[in-house]
């Protein structure tokens, strides 16, 4: 007979706790007493074992006594070898990862015994606690026990942590997420104690009271009652929050303090109300009206705006016109538009801040009527609000916005000022795409700036205009570009002395690839949607030809590394429509991603379609690199990865990453993978991310929902910068200045700006987006090679 023990002599017991899984079937009486009297045998056994054959230990050869010792013989029982006291060695351990797998390990027992060895490893001073993963991974084990009080007060701890602790070091990038993880998992308990954490963390206002906030606007308590206690008025802040939280069930409670003598109370408390609709408060708001005080008006005008009461825009012009009250009337502009706002919005304008005009003119834009209109007008000769106001015009709706656009441009002294003549085509043209009504014919005013006599900035706009109407633009522009490429250099026939040419008159033509045609024309594609791709398919053609060119024959680059880096940038536009990559190598798209200049984003997300042994090193190095957006292409890249287990990098990379951009690229990247380690990883990211979009697409991830947005035949949404030095000398440094725009999908386009230093990129989805340019143009941009 061979007992457990005697089959177990001279193995060696490693990995985790899930490492081994035991199923039990319900014994009968006569196997329960075989089994008794079989596991008293194997006792004896291992007993006598034991003193014949002392237990020998391997140690790593760091000498540590963690996870890399490894035991031989049966003298001590299982448990042992993979329950708590494995776990207790590997939190001993001066390596951070055997920290972390002592963690794992606990968490998965996720016995009363496993948690309250965790929270011991957690006390203050330990390696545990000064180590920030370690504490980020030991929050989201314990957030299934917060129930418990001694796992409460550590949530509590880690909620009310701040920078510069004692015994924390130096603030790390993690304490955020780690603190906005606990906040979740009290709010998530729902349980009077933690609540009652929570609402004193709003209370006391700080990061804390945000990340308690943020919790439980995600995680509402299922009663009012947890929230606001007894009847003891609750203090203003959450009072404030009640109407947050958007539940009706707070009325009756908010209307008792709105009739209480404290002034503060009363304005939060009507405050509130407002925002969940009650109309209790208009009648209070209307006596503060009548009788303005500075911390009142604002109070009462907000109110009025909220409830829509026909007083609103007059209480708005009040704040408007008042000095110290002006930025909060700015605020409700933004959210109250009507054209009875517009004179005053016009007036506040130059009395405003100046980081604060362009919010004005914009509102402006949104007031709408003639008097709006009228006023835009007026400030596309200002400089510094030139083009928000062009561009509030632009998607201003209406015959008069309309009217007014064409009238400037039919101008007589339009045609003599090039920069106001550029942008106001280029207003039109934003109207064409925004609200499909142009002003004017564009095709008539555009055509007849593509010619060679045309300045530079000029023609930049034609190309980018009649590209977002005619698809073919860029092709035929791309086309070209493709043929001056695969085309040598022609040296210059020698000429004899004695035998000197006639003059001949100078001819200008343009060159047979212009980049800022060619970058501009780019960009007013995209206007077309998922029509785009033909154009864009010329362009991967000449992406890729100047990638084999540079490779094969140098000599065929461009004259200048400028002019070589902006072709590149342009050409490499089309990897937006081939996240594969094309045909261009993979060693390309690796020395494009590890550069890091404007075309790396998108060779990272290529490059990581194409993993494989050699690349995965590479695409390791990426993802635990400083750049977020080249990190989160590799994190969409590897949604298309064929190898299997890039669903583990995907997780791994989840784990620690501080930054919510990143973490959106992943968990969109692990929505598009069929394996089942994914579902782990995502349930973590719809539990406990602090940020609400992780959570969002997260939870539709589980659901099974696409989070690609499916392609549409057009997309309406513009982006309009332009690029002003603080030096006026320093205007030619605007000019094709290399960048990125990261679109609000997360995805990244490689850019260039105008000859004038004006940015326009059409097809945007809505939502905010991002844009960077470099400092130089050639900076992080390698040559093809």
């Amino acid at each position: 007979m061979t007992t457990r023990a005697e089959a177990a002599r001279g193995k060696k017991m490693a990995g985790s706790a899930n490492d081994h899984t035991f199923t039990y079937a319900r014994p009968s009486r006569l196997v329960r007493a075989c089994t008794v009297i079989a596991a008293a045998l194997s006792l004896s056994l291992s007993t006598a074992v034991v003193r014949a054959q002392p237990q020998a230990v391997e140690a790593s050869p760091s000498g540590g006594t963690g996870s890399a010792a490894r035991v031989r013989g049966v003298g001590m029982p299982l448990r042992a070898h993979l329950g708590v006291s494995v776990a207790q060695s590997l939190l001993a351990s001066s390596e951070p990862a055997e920290r972390l797998r002592g963690i794992a390990r606990l968490g998965g027992l996720g016995t009363p015994e496993a948690i309250d060895t965790l929270l011991d490893s957690m006390e203050q001073g330990s390696p545990v606690s000064r180590d920030p993963r370690a504490r980020l991974e030991a929050v989201r084990t314990l957030a299934p026990h917060a129930t418990r009080d001694p796992v409460r007060q550590l949530l509590t701890r880690e909620l009310n942590d701040g920078a510069g602790a004692p015994g924390r070091g130096t603030p790390s990038p993690l304490t955020e997420l780690i603190r906005g993880t606990a906040a979740l998992a009290l709010a998530r308990a729902g349980d009077k104690p933690a609540i009652t954490v929570l609402v004193s963390a709003l209370v006391q206002g700080g990061a804390p009271g945000g990340a308690a906030e943020r919790a439980l606007l995600a995680n509402p308590p299922s009663s009012l009652e947890l929230l606001l206690g007894g009847k003891k008025p609750p203090p203003p802040e959450l009072a404030r929050f009640l109407g947050e939280l958007g539940d009706l069930r707070a009325t009756a409670r908010l209307r008792l303090l709105l009739a209480g003598k404290d002034v503060t109370v009363q304005i939060v408390s009507a405050l509130a109300l407002a925002k969940l609709g009650d109309e209790s408060a208009l009648a209070r708001a209307r006596d503060w009206l009548r009788k303005p005080e500075p911390r009142t008006l604002p109070a009462a005008a907000e109110i009025l705006v909220h409830l829509g009461a026909p007083e609103a825009p007059a209480a708005v012009n009040a704040l408007l016109k008042g000095e110290t009250t002006r930025l909060d009337g700015l605020r409700l502009a933004e959210i109250l538009p009507t054209p009875a706002l517009a004179p005053q919005l016009a007036q506040a304008i130059p009395l405003l801040p100046e980081t604060a005009r362009p919010r004005a003119v914009a509102a402006l834009g949104r007031a709408g009527g003639p008097q709006a209109v009228n006023a835009l007008r007026a400030l596309l000769g200002q400089a510094p609000l030139a083009t928000p106001a062009a561009f509030a015009l632009a998607t201003l709706p209406g015959d008069a916005a309309r009217k007014a656009l064409a009238d400037l441009l039919a101008a007589p002294d339009v045609a003599r000022d090039g920069a106001r003549r550029r942008l106001l085509l280029r207003a039109a043209i934003v109207r064409a795409l925004v609200l499909r009504d142009p002003p004017v014919p564009l095709e008539e005013h555009l055509q007849p700036l593509l010619g060679a006599s045309s300045s530079d900035p000029d023609r930049a706009v034609a190309a980018f205009g009649l590209a977002a109407l005619d698809a073919d633009v860029l092709e035929d522009l791309s086309r070209r570009c493709l043929d001056a490429v695969k085309r040598p250099p022609v040296a210059p026939h020698a000429t004899p002395a004695l035998a000197p040419s006639p003059p001949r008159p100078r001819k200008v033509t343009p060159p047979p690839c212009d980049t800022s045609l060619l970058q501009a024309a780019a960009r007013g594609s995209l206007a077309h949607g998922s029509a785009a791709r033909a154009p864009l398919a010329a362009l991967r053609e000449l992406l890729e030809q100047l990638t084999a060119s540079g490779a094969s024959a140098p000599e065929h680059r461009a004259p200048s590394d400028e002019t070589a880096a902006r072709t590149l940038i342009t050409a490499g536009l089309a990897l937006l429509d081939a996240p594969g990559g094309g045909a261009v190598p993979t060693s390309q798209l690796a020395a494009w991603a590890e550069a890091g200049g404007a075309l790396a984003p998108l060779a990272a997300r290529a490059l990581a379609t194409r993993d494989d042994a050699v690349v995965r090193g590479t695409l390791e190095r990426l993802l635990g690199g400083s750049d977020p957006v080249i990190r989160a292409h590799v994190a969409l890249g590897l949604g298309s990865d064929p190898e299997p287990d890039s669903v583990s990098l995907l997780a791994s990379a989840y784990r620690f990453e501080e930054d919510p951009a990143v973490r959106r690229a992943i968990v969109r990247g692990l929505s598009r993978r069929a394996e089942a380690q994914r579902r782990q990883t995502l349930t973590l990211a719809r539990d406990l991310d602090p940020d609400p979009s992780v959570r969002a697409l997260a939870r539709a991830a589980l659901e099974g929902r696409p989070l690609d947005p499916a392609p549409t035949p057009l997309a309406t949404g513009v982006l309009w910068v332009t690029v002003t030095p603080n030096d006026p000398g320093a205007a030619a440094a605007a000019a094709g200045r290399a960048g990125r725009f990261i679109r609000p999908d997360g995805v990244a386009l490689p850019i260039l700006t105008d000859p004038e230093g004006v940015l326009l990129v059409p097809g945007v989805p809505p939502g905010p987006g991002v844009v960077t340019l470099a400092s130089a143009l050639t900076s992080g941009e390698p040559s093809p090679r």
